[in-house]
């Protein structure tokens, strides 16, 4: 039996330590042997100058571009059917004389991206879901891992956030069982400074306690998804319930922060919400300055914006740090909104600036008993023979998957699915899985994994 399995039935003490045990060995892994110099080396990588930074992105691209084509099946008949020497992508503006690769692509065909030699990388498994409901299960070197987290943590120390500063942590984890109706609604992750807050228990009648524990632990630093913190902060706003102290900042990730949510945290936690972007397959990372700019993280993969039919802009990555799963010109699913003139920002980082990111956008599910859950793409994490899947809920404690369904699902991933739903929206929530050819889009072409017909959870897009 897995220990996975068996949380939800240990005492609160038991979990406590599953998750700082859980906590202690990803310390290890992303932190350990060799990080210290690596962060070192990225942080000074955060203070070239432009030139310097264009050329030392152009060196990663080459050195990128020329393994690929070396020791991996896919690019290797790519430039052998476009009759193209790899030598010949030298500088960032090269790279659109390659085709830009899709998820699905890469879904299909997921060995073909893995290098030849990466028996012999130290490697661990990584998994994506993304805005469509997408998985993908790949191979990521620890050095890439490792140096991906140092990008991170160089965009945190700018707002002073170090690896010893305690934060609490509002994201899609279970580490609450569904069945708890009591306090605490949270649990510890003693080495990683973290008091993991469960996003499925936040109703009116469980926030208060929220509150009270922020209280009394006072972190300085609160993170999580906008969803989740818009959430809360709705709640101390409406019911006067307050913090009694002022955290140092907010940051949030994983999806879209509209304005009326910025505008929310803000106001109810009394402080400065700042946003990061990133993708789990490591091809592009933004990064919100203290100026309030989002910068493009040069130095980590080359990011292009390329406009499409609808004149919408779209994210394309390539990434450099990770040798044993390349993407090349992949494009993420996601879109910007660019300033009509590259401004030079006061605060001298030379990353391009992004105006916003049109992302991950979703509305809530909502429970029987009041709850109502955002950012539900866990479930989909290993659901590698899903194409696409849509969640839509037109009744409250009923939901319908909508599956696009990949050339390989079976019985079993139904099954799968099914289980992977049951322990984020619980026994009492109706859940019916229908299977789509398509899935409807919005007039920007993108799919939203999150659909509530019901009155009073959709995401508000235009809030003022």
């Amino acid at each position: 039996m897995k220990v996975s399995d068996l949380y939800p039935f240990v005492p609160t003490w038991a979990q406590d330590a599953l998750c700082s045990l859980y906590g202690y060995r990803l310390i290890r892994r992303r932190y350990g042997n060799g990080y210290d110099d690596l962060a070192r080396t990225v942080l000074a990588r955060g203070r070239l100058e432009p030139d310097e930074l264009r050329r030392l992105r152009d060196e990663r691209l080459r050195r990128t571009v020329q393994r690929a084509a070396e020791k991996v099946p896919y690019y290797r008949r790519l430039f052998r059917d476009l009759r193209l020497d790899p030598r010949d992508i030298r500088a960032f503006g090269d790279l659109a004389r390659l085709p830009i690769l899709t998820k699905p692509q890469v879904q299909e065909n997921l060995a073909e991206f893995c290098s030849d030699d990466r028996e012999r990388l130290q490697t661990t498994t990584t998994h994506t879901s993304g805005t469509t409901g997408t998985g993908l299960v790949f191979p990521m070197t620890l050095e890439a891992e490792q140096e991906q987290w140092a990008v991170w943590w160089r965009y945190r120390q700018r707002f002073g956030i170090y690896h010893s500063t305690w934060y609490a942590h509002f994201y899609g984890r279970s580490v609450v069982p569904l069945s708890q109706m009591r306090p605490p609604f949270w649990r510890v992750n003693y080495p990683g400074r973290q008091i993991l807050f469960s996003g499925y228990h936040m109703s009116d009648r469980y926030l208060g306690y929220y509150v009270e524990e922020l209280n009394r632990r006072r972190p300085p630093w609160i993170q999580g998804y906008p969803s989740l913190l818009s959430l809360l902060a709705g709640y101390m706003q409406s019911s006067g319930n307050r913090l009694a102290y002022r955290p140092d900042i907010v940051t949030v990730g994983a999806e879209s922060l509209l304005p009326h949510q910025k505008r929310s945290i803000e106001e109810a936690f009394g402080t400065t919400c700042r946003q990061h972007y990133s993708t789990t397959e490591a091809v592009a990372n933004i990064s919100e300055c203290p100026e309030g700019r989002l910068h493009v993280d040069e130095d980590f993969s080359a990011v292009e914006f390329v406009p499409d039919e609808q004149g919408t802009v779209r994210i394309i990555g390539t990434g450099f740090a990770n040798d044993a799963f390349v993407l090349i010109r992949y494009q993420v699913g996601d879109n910007v909104v660019l300033p009509r003139v590259q401004p030079v920002c006061p605060c001298g980082n030379p990353g391009r600036v992004v105006e916003s990111i049109d992302g991950r956008i979703e509305d809530y599910v909502v429970t029987r008993d009041g709850r109502r859950l955002g950012r539900l793409d866990h479930i989909l994490k290993d659901m590698v023979n899903v194409r696409e899947c849509q969640i839509v809920q037109t009744e409250v404690g009923q939901v319908e998957f909508r599956v696009v369904r990949g050339p390989r699902f079976g019985r079993t991933d139904r099954e799968a699915l099914l289980e992977e739903a049951r322990k984020r929206l619980g026994d009492d929530t109706r859940i019916d899985i229908t299977y789509a050819e398509t899935l409807e889009r919005s007039n920007t072409g993108k799919l939203r994994f999150v659909v509530s017909r019901v009155a009073g959870n959709a995401v508000k897009m235009d809030a003022t």
